[in-house]
């Protein structure tokens, strides 16, 4: 009997970026839950079992990925929800564990992901 491959949650508003970051965390084993700001993450969340790792693109127009890092910090449910900001600078939040720096690498990408999550093969 087979396990599902571990769900990663991905925020990022660029389209484009999204559907690469889909791809290669895809290939990679996972499966990919895609939402283009905090708020949809969050309407997500409240839908599905919590994923694996949750991704998130810190500087959204609409400045929502902040909103949903207080959302996890304050919900006990989130604790163990490790997150991995994206950002081209230094972010802090006590929800991020780990920050990948912009502009990134497939490989640098990766190892984050592998930090935290597990792929099934």
């Amino acid at each position: 009997m087979s396990r599902a491959p571990p769900t990663l949650l991905l925020v990022e508003d660029d389209s484009d970026l999204r559907d690469a970051l889909v791809e290669i965390l895809v290939a990679e084993g996972h499966t990919v839950a895609a939402t283009a700001s905090g708020d949809e993450a969050l309407a997500w969340l409240e839908a599905h079992p919590c994923p694996a790792l949750l991704l998130v693109d810190m500087w959204t127009p609409r400045k929502d990925s902040w909103r949903l890092l207080d959302t996890l910090h304050r919900e006990p449910r989130f604790a163990d929800l490790p997150v991995m900001a994206i950002s081209s600078s230094e972010e802090r939040h006590p929800a991020i564990r780990e920050v990948l720096s912009k502009p990134f690498d497939r490989e640098a990408l990766l190892a984050g992901v592998r930090r935290f999550v597990h792929p099934l093969h």
